[in-house]
């Protein structure tokens, strides 16, 4: 028992010589968050059912604030030698508008109205536009000093939903209040993250984790007025209603509740090199296209169908979308993506003669 510890959460006291070339930790992390927003997403379409309700405000609770903290951790090389890498920017928005315009030709396909509204999106697509102006933002975070980054961000993500016009044009409302999360991976030294997943507090992080998911569940009716609060997508007026001028207080709350949950998750990740670690590097191509597929089934009157069964036919999804999650992660698509997101392409076009 002891061994495997080692091996799952120090793999520096276990006895391991290979030659390490990859972050597995990060890898593997990616993969199981990628996992979690794709159960999530599909759980939206199954909220007739409770339990399946808690889970999915459960996993919002940590499972964005993870990525973009990994997002923001590995964006400390985007502005290496002065020189931000713009490249990566375009190809990130070109995933954008790849990523909408897959929307609309899904809708198109299926008979439906088409909408197609380039800088305004309050689903999956939110995330790449929002990805763009964190990184085109990276230059400015390297000139404040850590202390003012992290305050500033937050206080400006508990003041923002006060104001009403900030919401889902440019995707603004999510952009300030899911910043801080990009802050804390920025300004985290890859050494202190280390020094910190050795720390032997598994068993803390399990309890903290049943406790929270337990709170949900026993008190939904309470926290009902305020669950709304986990998606950052529209004003307090809007999210919490009339409970709107206490939404700094509500804000701040869920800050550091999602702060507690995602360390929580984090220490519970494996160090090592795992069966699907390998597949954290292919995290773009699941979150895209399982929304596409996801819309498919959905558009198809798939979920309606699960409706009218057995609740048990609604957790045969929730099994199904982790399977999906393997299946969208295979090497032929992730060849597709890999020369979609060549910087190389937007590289030759920025390169100064």
């Amino acid at each position: 028992m002891i061994r495997w510890i080692n091996e799952w959460y120090h793999p520096a006291a276990a006895a391991d010589t290979t030659v390490k070339t990859r972050n597995y930790y990060l890898d593997n992390l990616k993969f199981i968050l990628i996992t979690f927003v794709v159960i999530s997403h599909f759980a939206l379409q199954l909220f007739y059912i409770n339990d399946i309700k808690y889970l999915t405000h459960f996993i919002y609770l940590f499972h964005m604030p993870c990525f973009i903290f990994v997002n923001g951790f590995l964006a400390k090389r985007l502005n290496a030698g002065g020189k931000l890498r713009v490249d990566k920017i375009m190809v990130v928005f070109l995933m954008y508008f790849i990523f909408k315009f897959g929307n609309v030709l899904l809708e198109i396909l299926f008979g439906r109205k088409a909408h197609l509204s380039l800088f305004q999106d309050s689903n999956a697509p939110w995330y790449l536009l929002a990805l763009c102006v964190w990184y085109l933002s990276v230059p400015l975070l390297e000139r404040i000093k850590t202390g003012y980054l992290l305050a500033g961000s937050l206080c400006i993500g508990m003041l923002v939903g006060y104001v009403s016009c900030i919401d889902n044009v440019f995707t603004l409302s999510r952009i300030f209040v899911f910043f801080p999360f990009f802050i804390m991976g920025f300004c985290l030294p890859g050494k202190k993250l280390e020094t910190f997943l050795d720390k032997k507090i598994r068993i803390p992080a399990i309890i903290i984790l049943v406790a929270i998911f337990l709170v949900i569940a026993l008190f939904w009716k309470e926290l009902s007025p305020v669950k709304n609060i986990v998606y950052g997508s529209s004003p307090y007026a809007i999210s919490l209603k009339g409970l709107a001028k206490y939404g700094f207080f509500i804000r701040g709350i869920w800050y550091l509740v999602s702060i507690v949950v995602s360390i929580s998750v984090m220490l519970l990740v494996p160090r090592c090199k795992l069966f699907f670690s390998a597949l954290g590097e292919r995290t773009m191509q699941v979150y895209m296209t399982h929304i596409w597929v996801r819309n498919a089934l959905a558009y198809a009157g798939f979920f309606a169908l699960v409706k009218e069964g057995p609740k048990l036919l609604a957790v045969g999804v929730l099994i199904g979308s982790v399977l999906l999650t393997f299946l969208l992660a295979n090497k032929w698509l992730k060849l597709l993506f890999d020369l979609l997101m060549s910087p190389k392409l937007f590289a030759r076009a920025l390169k100064k003669e």
